[in-house]
């Protein structure tokens, strides 16, 4: 798992995923613009709320949240840089959640998430733990390297040394011991 999110980010990345113009914006090599497209279209829309996190045991409970990713690479997005704090190896899972922000400065999340200027920002909180839940009081999507997953709730933990690989079967490498 690269992300897992909750909000803004997961209603963006499943109206995408069925929208006829993604295919255009692919065709014209222009895949990102469909995600600004839609992130412009959903801010109108999309009505933050509260969320409870909690990291290791610590309960945070935040108010008129966009969104919520727990990341274990910087990026993600198409090269958005989400958790730039964020290593594939040191044991922790990252925690990036943007709350109590208005419209106009969720604009400059947007834009400075490009290079991972976001953390500097106000209500642009940068959480670190190895056992990660996420919970809404209402209906919100969960995001998986963008797929929808679920809804509501969701807990991510970190196995040490532990790495599971799904594959479908290929003859090719039958052989492999």
């Amino acid at each position: 798992m690269n992300s897992l999110g909750m909000g803004i980010d997961a209603e963006i990345s499943d109206e995408a995923d069925r929208s006829p113009l993604k295919k255009w914006f692919n065709f014209v090599k222009a895949g990102k613009l469909i995600y600004l497209f839609i992130f412009i279209k959903k801010i109108v829309t999309y009505k933050p709320s509260c969320m409870e996190l909690i990291i290791d045991g610590d309960r945070h409970l935040l108010k008129k949240v966009w969104f919520i990713v727990i990341a274990n690479q910087s990026y993600f997005g198409g090269g958005m840089e989400i958790s730039p704090m964020s290593k594939l190896d040191d044991g922790r899972l990252n925690v990036i959640a943007v709350h109590d922000i208005p419209l106009l400065k969720l604009l400059t999340v947007f834009i400075t998430v490009l290079w991972g200027g976001h953390l500097n920002i106000k209500n642009v909180d940068s959480f670190s733990g190895k056992m990660i839940k996420m919970k809404n009081e209402g209906s919100v999507k969960i995001q998986s390297d963008g797929e929808i997953v679920g809804r509501n709730e969701v807990a991510a933990v970190v196995l040490k040394e532990k790495l599971r690989v799904m594959l479908q079967a290929d003859n090719r490498y039958k052989n492999m011991k």
